[in-house]
């Protein structure tokens, strides 16, 4: 039995509106991403720690801090309580991540990205910090 073309599945699918920044929010992310990462890089200045460790620390808690902000505007075109999960300290992880699971196809699945490679370039930085007896990366 074949099912009319307007109640098909793929269309079913594919009603839900996409989730889109502002124009104005790309660019303001990207500033976001610079200015955290050079905050980041001033505070955990010292002469002990190697310059390519230092670069990675930072722009690693950038991206992930810079992904959170950009669930949060996501966040806030879909619903009130998604955006307020945003803001706790903490559970904006868990928020971040089942909204990413849920809306994946409809505008989060490059904030999850962006946060997978923050986590995975916050581990590697922490592995070195612990093993200091690993060669540099540069």
């Amino acid at each position: 039995m074949q099912l009319p073309s307007e109640v098909r599945p793929e269309t079913v699918l594919l009603s839900r509106p996409v989730l889109e920044l502002p124009p104005i929010i790309a660019p303001l992310l990207l500033i976001a991403f610079g200015l955290v990462a050079v905050g980041l890089i001033r505070a955990f200045d010292d002469p002990t720690l190697r310059r390519s460790d230092l670069l990675l620390m930072a722009c690693s808690l950038s991206a992930l801090l810079t992904s959170l902000i950009w669930f949060f505007v996501l966040a806030l075109g879909r619903g009130a309580l998604w955006s307020i999960a945003m803001l706790i300290p903490y559970v904006n992880l868990l928020a971040a991540s089942s909204f990413a699971r849920r809306y994946w196809n409809e505008g989060a699945r490059a904030p999850a990205l962006l946060a997978i490679a923050g986590m995975i370039g916050e581990t590697i930085a922490a592995l070195r910090l612990l093993i200091p007896a690993t060669p540099p990366l540069l």
